[in-house]
């Protein structure tokens, strides 16, 4: 067995490649790491009625949320207590708001109390309040939120800050527009990483240097997670990277705003697109930018669909907010929408993980009509157990492809570990020492 030490990311920063390709981290990680904190389930909405279900995997252990009927959630082991056989599968709705094992036929309530056993009176001495095994489960900004260890601290004092940084988003206002999942040949914390960082962005995505200026960008670590951004003004001069060294006379800032949006197209509905063209055919207001004038406009659409955006500047109209929250998920936030990335370990195996991306918006007005279009349930997960199967657009795909790459040569005997960029890569380091935190830690259990 490795000596623990030597698998912990050392003083000057160095982390160790057996991180990331060793079954023995992975097995710590299950065990000290997994069964210890806060992570995302699902949405509030996709547990939206009395009887909605929720199965959320993390390695080679399953839990489920269910919504009881006086509408609290509830969380349990998926396993059923006489011979082990899992509950359920995915999510849906329990028709008989019950839950019966499709072995046996021993029923649950949404509460887990065993309602009902077959030939119960043949059993010797089966206790009459038994129930399945709960779950400790919470909620924040619309997402659900389990944690394996019933000790743990609560939910908001493990996000803190993020309710704080985020809270102008209404995240909990939104509703989940597409669900998408897909395996990933590279150690989940790879993939994290590949988010959580632009430093690789003038390698691997060099054609988007014209349009985002991927120097003025900062970095801060905000309590176990992360956050980085643009530094103030750099957006506002639409400017393509410096390092294509190109004069204010070389570019057009006009083109400059329509690819940055249009490279975020998940993120802006048709009508935010459209209002780009509209300003570059008329030019901006007397006295105002066109990076001004679409941010006042951007801003107008959104209050037109009832977001309420005076917690947010107008500078963060056409800038987002890309927040890492430990362990396991990260990606941007915008004033309407979100793009967010959960990914997981693929069972225990630590050269696979699954992707998760999530895509929120701001939910449609209260009508009839918009009923199903705010029913989270009505989103189903897409699952492609080969993300080529898929079109997920050319920056995407470089990173699937490139993190494929990165776990084979991560595994090559001329790669000890990784040298990080203190700078641009100090969101990186700082999650895998909050890692080593529950490593290391009593039990598994760790703080900061």
């Amino acid at each position: 067995m490795t000596d623990l030490q030597s698998l912990l990311v050392r003083a000057d920063g160095f982390v160790p490649k057996e991180r990331y390709t060793t079954d023995e981290f992975a097995e710590l990680e299950q065990t000290r790491l997994w069964a210890c904190v806060w992570q995302i389930a699902g949405r509030e909405e996709q547990v939206g009625r009395p009887g909605d279900f929720l199965e959320y995997t993390i390695g080679d252990e399953t839990v489920f949320v269910v919504r009881a009927a006086g509408g609290e959630l509830h969380a349990f082991y998926n396993a059923c207590l006489h011979r082990g056989r899992r509950l359920v599968e995915g999510s849906g709705s329990l028709a008989e708001a019950a839950l019966r094992c499709p072995y046996h036929g021993w029923c649950y309530g949404l509460d887990g109390r065993v309602i009902d056993v077959p030939d119960r009176d043949e059993f010797d001495g089966l206790p009459d309040d038994l129930r399945l095994v709960a779950v400790r489960v919470d909620t924040w900004g619309g997402f659900v939120f389990v944690n394996l260890d019933p000790q743990a601290e609560p939910l908001l004092e493990f996000l803190d800050p993020i309710p704080a940084l985020l809270g102008p988003y209404h995240l909990e206002q939104m509703r989940l527009r597409a669900s998408l999942s897909t395996v990933i040949d590279a150690n989940w914390k790879a993939v994290v990483d590949a988010f959580n960082e632009g430093y690789h962005v003038q390698g691997l995505h060099t054609q988007i240097l014209p349009w985002t200026d991927d120097v003025s960008i900062e970095y801060e670590t905000i309590g176990r997670h992360a956050h980085y951004g643009r530094l103030p003004g750099a957006r506002r001069r639409l400017r393509p990277s410096p390092r294509l060294h190109l004069s204010p006379g070389e570019y057009d800032e006009g083109e400059i705003l329509a690819n940055l949006v249009a490279g975020l197209g998940g993120a802006f509905l048709g009508e935010e697109r459209a209002a780009i063209e509209e300003l570059r055919a008329a030019g901006p207001p007397s006295g105002s930018t066109l990076l001004e004038a679409y941010q006042a406009r951007r801003m107008q659409l959104l209050e037109a669909r009832g977001f309420d955006v005076s917690g947010l500047s107008s500078d963060l109209m056409t800038s987002a907010d890309d927040v890492f929250w430990f362990p396991n998920v990260v990606g941007p936030i915008y004033p309407g929408s979100a793009i967010l990335f959960r990914v997981r370990p693929y069972g225990r195996d630590p050269n696979r993980s699954i992707k998760d991306t999530w895509v929120l918006e701001w939910r449609a007005p209260e009508t009839p009509e918009a009923a199903e279009a705010n029913d989270g349930r009505c989103v189903q997960t897409k699952f492609f157990e080969n993300w080529r199967d898929r079109n997920w657009g050319e920056i995407t795909e470089q990173d699937y492809e490139n993190l494929a790459n990165v776990q084979a040569g991560m595994r090559s005997a001329g790669w000890t570990g990784a040298r990080l960029n203190p700078r641009q890569e100090g969101n990186i380091l700082h999650m895998h020492r909050v890692i080593d935190g529950y490593i290391t830690a009593r039990n598994g259990v760790g703080r900061d």
